[in-house]
């Protein structure tokens, strides 16, 4: 069969799809990448076939700007931040629907697989009668963002005859159930194990040596240190040169223009450079993170406790599940210092209960369907495989 795939152009909206595409690639399907020019290479370099959905975009210009230019208010509660998200998942949508119904006309797949922030797939399945699924990224899918994304889309979902977003014939989940949010009564479900992928690297040296000292990662992205609700950089930039006092050695896992201004790096602190977590992740023994689905699922395949410092959308909830389990903690709000940082690493260093409920996650995850036993259960929702 042929499957089309569609993302926005966002790392960790698309990299979660990557072992199931793999996977449909390895069984002998064919597979498509739709997503806008600005966000090709990734696709490219994930080894995956792509083709444009929309000219090259600024997410963060549609972010920030509605459909007639005009600036939009910053988001500042979890909620609004949550709408903002929704609408502008809407706004991309209308950018890239046009090519994607035209892609699904010229290339005809059998099935679309699409991130919950990706609409015009789902539309594109609708209009040409083929199953869509909804392929998550983590705890949540932020069904909360349908309702702002269907009130950007009225016109088109007007002009296409449609009453409402569609709903998919199949949720894949690759999360382990003991943090899944409960789903909507009749909805099909399926679990998947996560498997971490997070771009392209050659494996670094010190990655395989022995550590005589605990190590703790800091990854925080790029995005949010560059755009971020308060000065990250600065902040990451003490806690850097507070951590090591612990008696730990610190990865630092960012942009290298972001690390740039922290030159010379404390004594203790080592550069991983843009560098994929799911590499580094297995020589840790904590992660502190910003609570998006991949760096969380990561430290949960890895077997680690995590601090999230949550920020935006779906990284309240993530959060929330992993501190609720019992696998980390978060700290949340403007007035999380350096200073509070510090101490929850060195509460959780110290106890082992965190590492207990996060070997419990990575069990859990560990006995849920690969990608190769969902391409199975794919290939039932298309009569003529069955």
């Amino acid at each position: 069969m042929r499957v089309l795939f569609t993302t926005v152009p966002l790392h960790g909206h698309f990299f979660p799809m990557v072992p199931l595409a793999h996977a449909l690639g390895a069984a002998g399907h064919e597979v498509l990448v739709a997503t806008p020019a600005s966000f090709t290479d990734v696709v490219t370099d994930a080894g995956l076939p792509t083709a444009r959905s929309a000219p090259p975009l600024n997410f963060s210009e549609i972010m920030t700007v509605d459909r007639n230019g005009k600036k939009i208010a910053p988001a500042r509660t979890a909620g609004e931040r949550q709408e903002a998200a929704g609408r502008a998942w809407g706004r991309l949508t209308a950018r890239t629907l046009d090519r994607t119904l035209e892609l699904a006309d010229r290339w005809r797949p059998d099935m679309i697989i699409s991130e919950p922030g990706e609409h015009a797939g789902s539309l594109a399945a609708e209009i040409r009668g083929v199953p869509w699924i909804e392929h998550g990224w983590g705890v949540s899918t932020m069904p909360e963002a349908r309702s702002p994304a269907r009130e950007e889309l009225a016109p088109e979902l007007a002009h296409l005859g449609l009453p409402d977003l569609p709903e998919p014939d199949l949720h894949l989940h690759p999360c382990p159930p003991g943090l899944q949010r409960p789903q909507a009564p009749g909805s099909r479900n399926q679990h998947m194990r996560y498997i971490p992928y997070s771009g392209t690297a050659v494996l670094s040296d010190w990655i395989l040596r022995k550590q005589d000292r605990p190590q703790v990662c800091l990854a925080l992205g790029s995005h949010l240190a560059r755009a971020g609700f308060r000065d990250f950089t600065a902040m990451l930039a003490e806690v850097a040169a507070a951590l090591p006092s612990l008696g730990v050695d610190l990865v630092v896992g960012l942009e290298d223009t972001i690390e740039s201004g922290w030159t010379p790096l404390p004594a203790g602190v080592h550069s991983a450079g843009w560098l994929p977590l799911g590499l580094v992740a297995p020589s840790c023994d904590l992660i502190i993170h910003h609570g998006r689905s991949g760096s969380m699922l990561t430290a949960v395949a890895a077997g680690l406790p995590q601090l999230a410092l949550p920020q935006a959308a779906d990284q309240f909830e993530n959060a929330t599940c992993i501190t609720d389990f019992g696998a980390g903690r978060q700290l949340v709000g403007d007035n999380v210092t350096a200073e509070l940082i510090v101490e929850a690493c060195r509460e959780m260093l110290g106890n082992p209960s965190y590492r207990d409920r996060a070997a419990v996650l990575t069990a859990e995850n560990a006995a849920q369907p690969t990608p190769a036993d969902v391409v199975s259960v794919l290939c039932t929702l298309i009569p003529a495989l069955v």
